[in-house]
Parts: C-alpha cells; structure tokens; sequence
C-alpha cells in the first residue's frame, strides 16, 4: 500500500450545543492549520504486586483517559475568533463599519454555570483518516508576532476520548475554505498608553485557561474538561533607540508598580473584501511590565521585557477581566 499525504490534511472546528456531543448540523469553521497533532492519552495502571520474581510489572490495567489536540494557525481574521470565543466565553457583540463588522468578545463571567466558555467538536483528517475530538475545551493560545515573520497561534485543547472514521463524519462533510489571507506581522501596531511604539521588534501573549479533565467514578471518560481562571502574559523584545527608555531606565514601568493599558493590534494590510481592513485587536487595560534585560548579541542593543495583564473592570462585561478582544472581519453573525 502507498503511503498517505500529509499534505490532505484539514481540520473543521463546530461549537456545542451539549457539551461533549457532537452536533449533526452546525457553522463549521474550516481553519487552515501547521502541525496537528493528535494525542490520546490513555492512563495504564501498574500491576506491581510482588510475585517471587526480581520483575517490576506484571500487568498495565486501562484506567481512566482524555485526549488532547494541538496545532498552530496563521492569523485569519473570519477563523481566530473561534480561538478567543473558547477561551473568553463572552457574548460576541457585533457591530457593522461599512460592509465590516466589530466582533467584541469579553471574558464571560457567569458563576451560576461555572463560567465555562463554548466546547467544540474538532474534526483531524490526517490523510488516512478522520479523528472527531468532541468536548474539546480550549486549554491555551500562545500568539507570536515578529517584524520578519507571520503571526501564528500555537492551541492546544483538552477533549474527550477521539472517534475515528474512514469517512467524513457528520457534520464536517462539506470541506471549505474562505479566501481570507493571514495577516503578517510587520503591520502590528503596540500601543501603551495613547503612544504606539515603533521599535517593538517582536512580541508574545498566551492567554491560559488552565483546562484540566475531571473524572469521576463510573466512567473513563472525563466528567468534564474544565477550563480553570484566565492568567494573560507575554513579553516583547524592543530596539533600544533611546537613553530614557520607559522600561528600565530612571523609574522605568518595569522597575516600579506602574500599570499601563497594552492594546495590540494586527491588521491585514490587503484586505480582499471590505474597505476596511480586517484586524486583530487585544486590548488589555491593566499591564504590569517586569523583568528588563538588555541584550547585545546583535550589532544593536535590544531590551527583553516581559508582561502581565492585571484583572480589571474596563475589559470585563461584568465584573473583572484582564483582557478583551476586538476583531474586525466580514462574518455578520455572532461567533
């Protein structure tokens, strides 16, 4: 037999109505990935009862499993907001500029439900066959960003146990693909405060849920994948172009208790289909800088500093949040 392309690959990605169950029917997301990887991950009890013998195990028991789903993605404006909504939860408010529409997504804050964002079904087709990850709760995003370089998302999922197929499965039998481009990183604009800055060489943030299965007795199976308090950080590495720059000179913000609003913002530069370019916008009111080094292992010096967004009442719908989204993109709907 020949072996099978790599290259066939795809992933669809569907919201729940129940979590845990795989709907029939439903908006498909068609997200063009790097680097899928399923991992099922079966826990085996050790027999290690001592027998007579200089021998360590004598049997491995199935105990309970999860799987997990990791990939990376380009920034496609009509697709990331499926990475914001499992992760935040909040309502996606919309707003229509001119033929684009604002999707503004918060944190969702709902102790009554737990607060549990979205679940989804993931649907990996690896070239053979078809792997349906359902219960996938987002665990953490990782966003890297670099003058030279694309913006990528780096997901990694917590799901209930895959089933496998050697045909499509419901509902992710119609394969399609928006004609949406990435956005590369060189149009990033960093703001602190009102100023953006210039000499932002390039920049990282992971917004972390935490997510772990829960199990009880009865089942294997998880009880539930859940998605724990949201904790947002990250770090940029800065041209030094000045002797008084904000960070670690004089009472620099990294030196002293000194919060400052952070919004990044990644735009398409070329827009295909509105006369308002699509973009990508974290807005984060509350950011303690920490930890400034310079480096000279370039022919220029560069400052490392890092990041962490401070809970707040500005960026939350209802009471405290450390970041929110805002994405611009031609999708009408809620997401």
């Amino acid at each position: 037999m020949a072996a099978f392309l790599t290259a066939s690959s795809y992933v669809g990605f569907v919201a729940e109505a129940t979590r845990g169950t795989t709907p029939a029917t439903g908006m498909v997301f068609w997200v063009p990935v790097v680097s899928p990887q399923v991992t099922p991950t079966q826990m085996f009890l050790h027999d290690e009862g001592l027998r007579g013998s200089p021998a360590l195990i004598y049997n491995e028991v199935a105990g309970v499993r999860h799987d997990a789903y990791d990939h990376k993605s380009y920034l496609y404006a009509d697709t990331f907001p499926v990475y914001i909504k499992a992760l935040l939860g909040g309502v996606d408010t919309v707003t229509a500029t001119t033929a684009s529409y604002a999707h503004n997504i918060p944190l969702l804050n709902a102790p009554t439900t737990g607060s549990q964002p979205v679940s989804y079904s993931v649907c990996d087709f690896d070239g053979a066959n078809w792997f349906t990850l359902p219960g996938a709760q987002a665990s953490d995003l990782t966003l890297t960003f670099g003058a030279e370089v694309a913006a990528e998302a780096a997901m990694k999922w917590i799901t209930n146990p895959y089933v496998s197929a050697t045909a499509a499965p419901a509902p992710f039998t119609s394969l399609s693909y928006s004609s949406e481009q990435m956005i590369p990183s060189w149009n990033t604009v960093v703001t602190i405060g009102a100023t953006p800055l210039s000499y932002v060489a390039s920049g990282e943030v992971k917004i972390d849920r935490k997510t772990l299965p829960i199990f009880t007795m009865g089942t294997k199976e998880a009880y539930q994948n859940f998605a724990g308090p949201i904790d947002v950080t990250g770090k940029f590495v800065c041209v030094v172009n000045s002797n008084a720059d904000p960070f670690s000179t004089g009472s620099g913000w990294a030196l002293t208790q000194s919060p400052q609003s952070l919004n990044i913002q990644l735009t398409d530069p070329a827009d295909l289909h509105t006369a308002i370019n699509d973009s990508i916008a974290l807005q984060m009111t509350n950011v303690q800088f920490s930890l400034s080094k310079r480096t000279r292992g370039k022919e220029y010096t560069e400052l490392e500093v890092e990041f962490t967004a401070e809970a707040n009442t500005t960026d939350a719908a209802t009471g405290f949040a450390p970041i929110r989204a805002n994405i611009i993109n031609g999708v009408s709907t809620p997401f």
